[in-house]
């Protein structure tokens, strides 16, 4: 379009439209830059970490985050005596399969257990819905363990890694992990 007058040719009223869709387009895509940059550590990532069982962790974290509890002997959850690393894992998961949350709470490592109280844990676990699980990987040494187990639940798969520690004849919950959601 142009001014017979002048020559000069002047935007048409679709150029302008398409210079103003332009310029909201930046500035959503800057407010979504925005978001994400702000989004709490412990936010679920978009893209689900690939488990052991070659599934993937999908859906938001099973587990509250971790209090600030630094692992104490003294302090921290003891496995029963004449129990296995992987069989105190197991015990965990069947308690979750059978809907006791009561017996899954008391085997958590002290610094679960101080990010939320039991009630609290059992209703974030009903609402997570464990169906099955599947021990991955046992390590043991004379000295500690780490259990690597994958649970099922309505979300989709998330894996575990609970690690102990031994001293004596006594077997002590360290922590339980998910190591592909940050911790």
């Amino acid at each position: 379009m142009s001014d017979n007058e002048t020559g000069v040719v002047k935007a048409g009223p679709n150029k302008t439209v398409v210079a103003l869709l332009a310029v909201v387009a930046v500035l959503l895509v800057a407010i979504v830059v925005i978001i994400l940059v702000q989004k709490p550590a412990a936010a679920p990532v978009a893209t689900a970490p690939t488990t052991g069982t070659g599934t993937t962790a999908m859906g938001g974290t099973p587990s509250a985050p971790a209090a600030d509890v630094a692992f104490d002997k003294a302090t921290a959850t003891k496995v029963a005596a004449g129990v296995t690393p992987e069989e105190h894992v197991k015990a965990y998961f069947d308690a979750l399969v059978k809907d006791d949350y009561k017996t899954a709470y008391a085997l958590l490592p002290l610094d679960k257990k101080a990010a939320q109280d039991e009630a609290t844990f059992a209703s974030q676990l009903a609402d997570y819905d464990v169906q099955k699980f599947t021990i991955d990987d046992a390590k043991v040494t004379d000295t500690g363990a780490e259990i690597t187990a994958t649970a099922s639940m309505a979300g989709g798969d998330f894996q575990y890694l609970w690690t102990f520690v031994k001293d004596g004849d006594t077997w002590y919950v360290k922590s339980r992990t998910l190591p592909g959601m940050g911790g």
